[in-house]
């Protein structure tokens, strides 16, 4: 089971990076509240038009749902055969979950925006702002989505858990 959990939380860290990538460098804008303080003054972005306004909306609703289905999905999938304790569950999914906590620690932000920083990661009149090369930053962020992954986690396996008991187990 954890076997699989790893495998499925790599898939779904493989869709959030698609996700970011796409928000990041299509919609910056949609992203800046998550950027350290000196990059958020420093930015010099355009205002967005209604269409790009509207253009993230339609990405933002068709990403989240392709990411958070796939979530349910996983977990469904996982038990179909087999009864299991809402335990279970949970902690299948907290895996899935954790795993992108940890792929957008290690790789999305220490690796690529912290060590690398690629054109692509910074905002229009932020070069040189030291808040691309702040690990704690992100650390602290890390630490606050461990938080939300653990919510999440009970959130969809609750979800899962429903589904699996009251239309499937039977």
């Amino acid at each position: 089971m954890i076997g699989t959990a790893l495998i499925e939380g790599a898939v779904w860290s493989v869709l959030w990076i698609i996700y970011v990538y796409v928000i990041v460098t299509r919609f910056p804008w949609k992203m800046l509240h998550d950027y350290p303080e000196d990059i958020k003054k420093a930015a010099s972005l355009p205002e967005p038009t209604e269409v790009q306004n509207r253009n993230a909306k339609i990405f933002e609703v068709v990403g989240s749902l392709v990411i958070f289905v796939s979530l349910i999905v996983f977990g469904i999938v996982q038990f179909l055969g087999e009864r299991a304790s809402f335990l279970s569950v949970f902690g299948f999914v907290f895996i899935i979950a954790m795993l992108w906590n940890v792929v957008d620690l290690l790789i999305m932000d220490w690796l690529i925006i912290c060590s690398i920083t690629p054109k692509w990661v910074v905002i229009e009149g932020t070069e040189g702002c030291e808040g691309y090369k702040d690990y704690m930053f992100h650390f602290k962020g890390f630490l606050i989505g461990c938080v939300y992954t653990f919510i999440m986690a009970l959130i969809f396996s609750g979800i899962d858990y429903l589904v699996l008991n009251f239309l499937i187990w039977k």
